[in-house]
């Protein structure tokens, strides 16, 4: 085998190695394949930038697999995979292979050594280089294609370049007879054209089988080997047109599943991005940023495609992860705005509070503290804005607390002062009516509740000015109350004295004194007792009438004195029969 065929090879091989690559590993799109052959070595080196979680297990599985799929396009028995992170001199992880039997994998023949393995996890984004055979690596260093790959920057291998060159290769190596022979679907049966079509014909058919992504990556790890087998037939070969026409079809349905394992990749890691006990706005802004992303590519999947079922039932999946994720930042969009304005509302309440003075003014200053306050209290736990919240209420709840007491005794004091006057006006009513009991009544309630209103608030000064006058009409009202009780007293005891069986004598009282008449019908009553007593001779009658005339005297002299006003008697005629002056 020449030189050329051989390096050809090897390119052919590292083309087919990275699309299994991409196709089974995630973030497979960020590694690139080289190989190279020393001492009849197969020698394999799989690159990626540093920060790219690396299963290294999971790529030692993948190109073995990959390895024994293809076994007819390297001779050598010896394998050797390395991988290293790009710009870094040694490898991180190393897997042997031996092919006992030349050119046939099998499952029984494709033995791994494991004395050089990875020292990476899964998932793992630090990485350390394999001490031992140091100098055997560093000897392949100098095997071109190892050489040129460190010494270029990552990201400049394309393989449609490097497919294009190798067509270039084939086109110009069919001068040679030996090359022609050896090259496929020019004098031979083209069975990778015949591969392709069946895949292209039963990809409808397989797409609908499949249930996984495992499934999918499988099917497309077929695509990109077929379309990469059609890469190999020359442009000298009557298949060409017509696999050139397969190749763009499976490209264009790669490219679909491609999409597929891109929003795949998108949701995984959103679904993977924990919320912990308390919600963190950036890392709730990426998760939904990655849902985006993933939904994006599903939805530009037209309705005619195959895959168009399939990638609809992971849309509507990730749609309500999305809807879940936008519910949670509304959430806390809406606890940020709370928090930022019950700190807006606490600033006018505070303004408030330095001026308020009436019961009004207070009554304003508690309702700002209590709406600063309800904006805060719902917020929970797990959001960002809860431990600004709850500082902010200990501070605002103790204010909402004094404004709320203020406002209370201020309430009081208005009610206390609104019942003083009150009361003062029902004793004025009271007094106009001379009922001076009632009267003397009101005017101590108007003073007791003029003394009670609080000290430090706005009615005080206005309950003060109700005290003195209060107490002056208090002591007025008791005074004519004692003479009101007294002129009362007195007619109750001049009705009791005057009302007998029969009347026996009518009176006039004002503040000059009290003048008693003594009726006709008493007098007739006297005489006609006297009379009987000059009939009969009965002295007792005689007696018993002057008896109820000394008692009769005896009772007014006594309402006299206890009214304290002077007292005049006269007869039925009107004459003067007793007078009693003061002493």
């Amino acid at each position: 085998m020449t030189v050329a065929t051989q390096q050809e090879n090897l390119q052919l091989l590292a083309n087919h190695l990275q699309e299994y690559l991409r196709a089974d590993v995630p973030s497979g799109e960020y590694f690139v394949v080289r190989c190279a052959v020393k001492n009849h070595q197969l020698m394999i080196l799989i690159q990626h930038p540093q920060g790219v979680a690396v299963d290294s297990e999971n790529i030692f599985t993948v190109l073995e697999e990959a390895l024994q799929n293809n076994s007819g396009e390297y001779e050598q028995e010896k394998i050797e995979i390395f991988i290293r992170i790009v710009g870094t001199k040694l490898p991180y992880a190393k897997r042997s292979l031996i092919l006992k039997k030349q050119q046939n994998f099998t499952n029984e023949n494709l033995e791994s050594e494991h004395k050089d393995s990875s020292m990476s996890d899964s998932g793992a984004l630090t990485y350390s280089a394999i001490n031992s055979k140091e100098d055997e690596f560093n000897s392949l260093a100098e095997i071109p294609e190892f050489k040129a790959n460190s010494e270029s920057k990552f990201g400049d291998f394309n393989i449609k370049i490097i497919l294009l060159s190798l067509l270039g290769v084939m086109v110009s190596a069919t001068l040679g007879g030996a090359y022609v022979a050896t090259r496929p679907c020019l004098i031979t049966k083209c069975k990778e054209l015949q591969t392709a079509k069946y895949l292209n014909k039963s990809y409808g058919e397989k797409i609908h089988k499949i249930n996984s992504d495992q499934e999918l990556a499988q099917l497309q790890r077929k695509i990109d080997l077929a379309r990469i087998n059609l890469t190999q037939i020359p442009g000298l070969s009557p298949y060409s047109q017509e696999s050139q026409e397969l190749s763009r079809l499976l490209s264009h349905k790669s490219e679909q599943i491609q999409q597929i394992f891109t929003a795949s990749q998108a949701a995984r890691i959103a679904a993977q991005t924990s919320l912990t006990t308390s919600i963190n706005l950036k890392k709730l802004q990426n998760k939904q940023r990655l849902w985006r992303q993933a939904i994006v590519p599903l939805e530009t999947i037209n309705r005619k495609s195959e895959l168009y079922q399939f990638a609809q039932k992971k849309l509507a999946s990730y749609r309500t992860s999305l809807q879940a994720v936008n519910t949670m930042l509304r959430m806390e969009d809406r606890w940020l705005k709370k928090l930022a304005s019950a700190k807006a509302v606490s600033i006018v309440a505070e303004k408030r509070q330095a001026t308020a003075k009436t019961l009004k003014e207070w009554q304003k200053v508690e309702s700002t503290w209590q709406v600063a306050v309800n904006a805060l209290t719902p917020i929970p736990l797990k959001s960002s804005a809860y431990s600004d919240a709850q500082k902010l209420l200990f501070e605002y709840k103790p204010r909402l607390l004094a404004a709320r007491n203020r406002t209370t005794k201020e309430l009081i004091a208005a009610k206390t002062y609104k019942q003083a006057v009150k009361s003062v006006n029902l004793a004025k009513r009271y007094e106009r009516q001379n009922q001076w009991k009632a009267a003397v009544g009101a005017w101590r309630t108007a003073l007791t509740s003029a003394k009670q209103v609080a000290s430090n608030s706005i009615y005080n000064i206005q309950a003060r000015k109700l005290i003195e006058p209060a107490s002056n009409s208090l002591e007025q009202a008791q005074e004519k109350l004692a003479v009101y009780s007294r002129i009362q007293k007195t007619r109750s005891d001049l009705n009791r004295t005057c009302f007998a069986e029969i009347r026996i004598c009518t009176y006039i009282m004002n503040h000059q004194g009290i003048t008693v008449r003594i009726t006709p019908d008493y007098e007739r009553s006297l005489q006609e007792s006297l009379m009987e007593a000059s009939i009969q001779g009965d002295p007792d009658i005689v007696n018993g009438v002057n008896n109820h005339l000394h008692t009769l005297q005896q009772a007014l002299e006594a309402i006299s004195d206890n009214a304290d006003v002077p007292l005049v008697v006269y007869d039925a005629q009107g004459n003067v029969i007793y007078e009693r002056t003061l002493n």
